[in-house]
Formats: C-alpha cells, sequence, structure tokens
C-alpha cells in the first residue's frame, strides 16, 4: 500500500474515531454514529437521497436504522471510514512486539498476513541479546532469597530465560487474539446480513466485499455449524434474483455432495423453501435460475 494510500485511510479512520466535522448521525437503537454526508451521500443511492430530498432525515440530521441488525450496521459505517470490516488492526505496540519476537509461535502468527520480505534487521542473535542482557545496571544473578524481577514493559530479556520467553508469548496470543479470531472463525451470517443490508442501501462496494468474505469463509470453514444459519439468512434476506450469495451456498453443495447427510444442513433445507427448489434443480440437472 503506497503513502497516499494509507494517509487517506488514516484520515478517514481519524474522522470516524473523534467525530471531528460530522454533521448526520446514525441511530441503531442504542447506539449512535456520527458520521458525515458528504461520505456516505457519493456511496450509497439510499444516505445520497436522505441527505438531499426533503425528508425528515435532511432536516434533522439524524437517520434512524434501529430496524436493521446492529451488527451489520456497526459493519456498515466501519466500511465507510475504513473500506473493510472485520479487519481490527493490531496496536503500535502490540505490532512492535510481533515483528520482534523470535519464538515459533510467531510464524503461525504470520501466516495471517501477507508474506512479506525478511528484514534481518530485525532477527535478534542471541548471542547479541545475552550481550545486551549483561549492561543491564541491575545483578545478572539476584540473591537466593530475592526473585527475579523484571519490569512488565521492559523491552530487552535473556534468550535462555524460558519464563520471561512464555511472559511475551501469552501476551502475544491476548493481543493478537482478535485477528486470529478473523482467520480460525467463520462470521459466515455477518457476511450474509452485510450483504443484506449493503444491497438495502445501495452500497456497491461493501456487497461486493461481503461476497468475497463469504465465499472465502465458506471455503475454508465448510464443515462449520454455522453453515445452515448462513444458508437460511441469505435465502431469507435477498431476492431470488440475487445470485451473489445464492451461487456460492449452491456451489458449495455441489463440490460437497456431503453437506447433505448432515443433519443440521437437512433441517435447515426443510424450512428454507428456496434453497430446497434451487438444490431439486441441481439435483435434476436443470438450470437453478429459471
Amino acid at each position: 500500500m503506497d503513502a497516499p494510500t494509507i494517509e487517506l485511510k488514516t484520515a478517514l479512520a481519524s474522522l470516524f474515531t473523534s467525530g471531528m466535522y460530522s454533521d448526520l448521525t446514525i441511530v441503531c437503537g442504542a447506539k449512535h454514529y456520527p458520521v458525515h454526508r458528504a461520505l456516505l451521500a457519493t456511496r450509497s443511492a439510499f444516505f445520497e437521497g436522505a441527505c438531499r430530498n426533503p425528508f425528515l432525515e435532511a432536516k434533522t440530521g439524524v437517520i434512524d436504522l434501529s430496524e436493521d441488525d446492529a451488527e451489520a450496521t456497526e459493519h456498515m459505517v466501519h466500511y465507510f471510514y475504513h473500506m473493510d470490516y472485520l479487519n481490527k488492526s493490531l496496536s503500535r505496540r502490540t505490532s512492535l512486539r510481533a515483528s520482534q519476537a523470535t519464538s515459533p509461535l510467531s510464524s503461525r502468527f504470520s501466516k495471517c498476513s501477507p508474506p512479506k520480505k525478511l528484514n534481518l534487521a530485525l532477527v535478534e542473535d542471541p548471542l547479541l541479546a545475552t550481550m545486551s542482557a549483561a549492561k543491564v545496571s541491575m545483578p545478572l544473578t539476584p540473591p537466593a532469597h530475592e526473585p527475579a524481577t523484571q519490569h512488565p514493559d521492559a523491552p530487552s530479556k535473556s534468550p535462555d530465560t524460558p519464563m520471561a520467553d512464555q511472559i511475551i508469548i501469552d501476551e502475544l496470543e491476548g493481543e493478537q487474539l482478535e485477528p486470529e479470531l478473523e482467520v480460525r472463525s467463520a462470521h459466515l451470517v455477518t457476511h450474509a446480513r452485510v450483504y443484506a443490508i449493503a444491497e438495502k442501501y445501495g452500497i456497491t462496494g461493501l456487497k461486493m466485499l461481503a461476497r468475497q468474505k463469504f465465499a472465502r469463509d465458506l471455503e475454508v470453514h465448510i464443515d462449520s455449524p454455522d453453515f445452515p444459519e448462513a444458508c437460511q439468512e441469505v435465502y431469507d434476506s435477498t431476492f431470488h434474483t440475487d445470485r451473489g450469495l445464492r451461487d456460492v451456498i449452491i456451489q458449495a453443495f455441489r463440490a460437497n455432495p456431503k453437506l447433505s447427510l448432515r443433519q443440521d444442513v437437512e433441517l435447515a433445507v426443510r424450512e428454507t423453501p428456496g434453497l430446497a427448489f434451487e438444490l431439486f434443480r441441481m439435483a435434476s440437472g436443470l438450470p437453478i435460475a429459471s
């Protein structure tokens, strides 16, 4: 990502966090989101109409979306300012620790992000680390009656102290929990609801993004217990002519015939006529969209 793009995304994120210069409020239940008309109106047909025409929302500066799903609404607002959702980034402190970690556990976390060129400057040399630790003013070997202590924020440590290694690993696990969950946990139902709200309010980019995330999660989490509920959500919240997520689900059944043997999937098919009809046409060799 080039510097101008980073600068723009940082500025948008700052506007979202601070609420500075906001001139519109989105309300969803108990939550209020200070937003900016220009940013929403230029990316959503619905919000463009609500801000431009002489509607109550344009006069009061408040748009009430309490009838929509609260989580999907939050992701929609987040998308306007971050061009993504479910992508909570690491803090600067966590990022620095992650880049300096030499434990084998750090390689597992690195799989969550695109591969980067190895920077040898960040590789910790055991000998240099030992020499650096020896320069610390505190005694290397404390008296027997005094336990070895170290300030929790101390940046350096001896590589041959397993307890210190374990502390750093535990901190990395705790601080990187959310990004790790994004990879390991399925969000099929969430993506389906974000797709539906994007369609409802005419946010083309968000709709495409939700479809991509849904397809990716489904490929990785085909055995997820959320799959039946996601199927019902898709077929209940979209028109039969909207093939965005429906085709992804049908393709999943076509590529994984054993899905039909799952009891929870069978129950979902029984309760979702649209899905049952399309699976019948697929099994009969007929075109899905009639």
